[in-house]
């Protein structure tokens, strides 16, 4: 069937239609990331509650950990349309708790309800591209998302730095649970309630979810602590968790994760490994860009969230520019791409303390189009690779791991942040060595991503991995 004709059918069909209403929830998803980043300090600045900054993003991504690992689950289960509609209605309640919020603790309940909620949302995005569409197309639909989550990227700090402009940082919150409840509704009435001809799918083993959410605990815990010793503990203990709930997933009959998630030999495993070295490594400046840079030079949170926009809309360009390439040319894409991301990330470690605001818009495109350049070819090789009743859960793994190496990347910046004494007040030459350290800690782990993403895209590698599933 040619592409033109895939494409008709599909319109025919409602497909594409379903598909816009999914990516609507990537653009919450995403707006309310930066919106969030860019109002953190005027948060701050009437709770006055420093310490727990880095919750803010962690304890958003524990519940986006522990409800985006179901996702995939979920949607066979009960339908891509209730999932979502159930996700937006979770993450409402959770910005009206945020919204109402009198303290740091009630923020901190919202954030984590918002997550359970928004978390489901990316992983939706990719379901129903698995789900709905040839494989032919995958790579445009992936540049569809990737310029919805640009326009929520842009947008986002617009929006929080208009409320925070008018001195009402908390009507950034009831904007989104305005949005929130309509996604709800359209989804409700417009997205079928089951997937047709589904099958009922069999209980999953709930322990590992558990073991999942302690592990997203204990990291945000050790991210808050002031305590340098009790920090590390608390991070190494989140870390082994993490293992084990992976490990116990592994084992269980009704899999959350694909098999081989684990795996340092299979290509599924080490595209994984990838996806969580370089996402974990280049939340430095999200968690702690804007807070540091208005410290040290009273930059105006906008600015910092429009340098985020900025790396989104790099994103963007390169998923747009590569979006139909072949596949056998995604693994060039995927070197150059990490190799992009190295650059940027640790290019921040000297560029935010030196306020070389060139240097620090200059890492975040870098970043963001390595992303771009890498992130499709990633996806599909990942799920070319899984094994074939996996599919599903190989093409809601990526979106996953990402955000869980998204909630251990905050935590870890929290803990460089702390130990440098941020926590026990900002102040111009405390944001400025913060400003080198939570940049510069994590270049081993950006080595590790950059080492994966060769492995992964060994030519070699993917010819076994394409035997063993055919025979």
């Amino acid at each position: 069937m040619k592409r033109q004709g895939a494409w008709r059918e599909l319109a025919v069909a409602g497909g594409i239609g379903r598909f816009l209403l999914v990516c609507l929830g990537v653009w919450l998803h995403a707006a309310d990331s930066l919106a969030t980043a860019t109002v953190v300090p005027a948060l701050v600045s009437e709770i006055r509650d420093t310490a727990y900054v880095a919750w803010t993003i962690s304890l958003y991504q524990i519940g986006a950990v522990v409800a985006g690992s179901a996702t995939a689950r979920l949607s066979q289960r009960t339908g891509i349309g209730n999932v979502l509609a159930g996700a937006a209605t979770i993450y409402g309640a959770g910005c009206l708790t945020a919204a109402l919020a009198p303290t740091m603790a009630i923020v901190l309940t919202g954030r984590l309800i918002q997550g359970v909620g928004g978390g489901m949302l990316p992983s939706l995005s990719y379901v129903a591209i698995q789900q709905w569409f040839a494989a032919a197309l995958w790579g445009r639909l992936f540049g569809i998302v990737a310029v919805i989550w640009s326009a929520g990227s842009l947008l986002g700090p617009l929006i929080g730095g208009v409320f925070v402009h008018l001195g009402a940082w908390r009507l950034t919150f009831w904007s989104f649970a305005l949005q929130a409840g309509l996604l709800a509704g359209m989804a409700a009435i417009v997205m079928p309630s089951r997937p047709a001809g589904a099958n009922k799918v069999e209980q999953w083993n709930f322990f590992p979810l558990l073991v999942l959410s302690a592990a997203s605990y204990a990291i945000a815990a050790a991210g808050a602590a002031n305590d340098r010793d009790i920090s590390i503990v608390e991070g190494a203990s989140g870390v082994g968790l993490l293992w084990l709930a992976a490990w116990l997933d592994k084992r269980s009959p009704h899999r959350l994760l694909p098999e081989d998630t684990l795996s340092w030999r299979r290509p599924v495993g080490l595209g994984l490994v990838t996806v969580f070295a370089l996402a974990a490594a280049t939340t430095g400046f999200w968690a702690h860009g804007p807070l540091i840079l208005q410290a040290m030079f009273g930059t105006d949170p906008l600015v910092s969230g429009y340098i985020l926009a900025g790396e989104a809309l790099a994103w963007t360009a390169g998923t747009m520019a590569l979006a139909g390439i072949k596949p056998e040319a995604g693994r060039v894409a995927i070197r150059a791409g990490a190799i992009l991301v190295f650059i940027g990330a640790a290019g921040f470690a000297l560029a935010v303390p030196l306020g070389y605001f060139a240097g620090i818009i200059s890492c975040a495109l870098l970043q963001g189009l390595g992303f771009g350049v890498s992130w499709p070819s990633i996806v599909h090789l990942i799920v070319q690779n899984a094994r074939e009743h996996e599919k599903m859960l190989a093409a809601a793994a990526p979106a996953t791991v990402q955000t869980i190496a998204y909630s251990l990347g905050a935590a870890a910046t929290g803990i460089a942040a702390n130990a440098v004494g941020l926590a026990e007040g900002i102040t111009a030459s405390s944001a400025r060595i913060a400003g080198f350290w939570v940049f510069a800690a994590f270049i081993p782990v950006l080595s590790l991503g950059l080492l994966s993403a060769w492995r992964f895209t060994r030519e070699e590698g993917l010819i076994v991995a394409a035997s063993r599933r055919s025979s």
